[in-house]
């Protein structure tokens, strides 16, 4: 099923992955254990203990919304809505796109409460704790690549493909040089979902609250 724009030029959705797949394996790796025999047993236990609760509490949503594109030239992306954003690589990684879809991912507030609660003095378990930290990344990953194959998926009978993910506060490569779109253009991506009742609450800093939370966009290009 298509999500079309409507008469303004936006359209929105909700998806929702189901618990994500953890692999414990790759959450020791990530620490730099690369011989699995080689690892203490109370370790390997506690990365499978650990993937298995994080994949529990995880509830993984993604608000998403397409936009109509004005204009994407130079250093602007400027969409129907009136909204604007600022950075050289738009030119590169937008190139074509008639849509953008702004998404926020997140996780959900449990996993935070979880890794506090192994941080509380009564209960310390740092180990346990970093581990949590560990899945979250992977349990984001996960969820967006989920999302992107479905989004890929719901597009395509309209003649359109997805490009990469951008987000603020992430560099990008032009000409050989490193451009950053800044992180304070995160106010503007939550402005596309003005009046939205968001899982995701954007602090003044730019951070996200549930922690293991992510926004971005994906331009929307025709296929020929």
């Amino acid at each position: 099923m298509t999500v079309p724009l409507d008469t303004t030029g936006e359209a929105s959705g909700v998806f929702e992955s189901g618990p994500p797949e953890i692999d414990p394996v790759k959450m020791l790796r990530i620490h730099g254990y690369r011989d699995m025999d080689k690892v203490r047993p109370i370790i390997r236990r506690t990365a499978e203990t650990i993937s298995k609760r994080a994949a529990e509490v995880m509830a993984p949503v993604i608000h998403f919304r397409r936009v109509g594109v004005e204009a994407c030239s130079g250093e602007d992306l400027r969409l129907v809505n009136g909204l604007k954003f600022q950075n050289a690589a738009f030119s590169k990684y937008l190139s074509g796109a008639v849509e953008i879809s702004v998404v926020v991912i997140t996780l959900g507030k449990a996993l935070d409460d979880e890794v506090m609660g192994r941080m509380e003095d009564d209960a310390f378990e740092p180990l346990e704790a970093l581990f949590l930290e560990t899945a979250g990344w992977l349990g984001i990953e996960w969820t967006t690549r989920m999302f992107s194959v479905y989004l890929g998926d719901l597009i395509k009978p309209e003649g359109l493909r997805l490009t990469r993910r951008m987000g603020p506060g992430y560099s990008y490569k032009i000409n050989g040089d490193e451009t950053m779109w800044s992180l304070e253009q995160q106010h503007q991506l939550f402005e596309v979902f003005d009046g939205e009742d968001l899982p995701v609450r954007l602090l003044e800093s730019c951070a996200m609250m549930p922690k293991m939370s992510r926004s971005g966009l994906y331009g929307l290009v025709p296929v020929n």
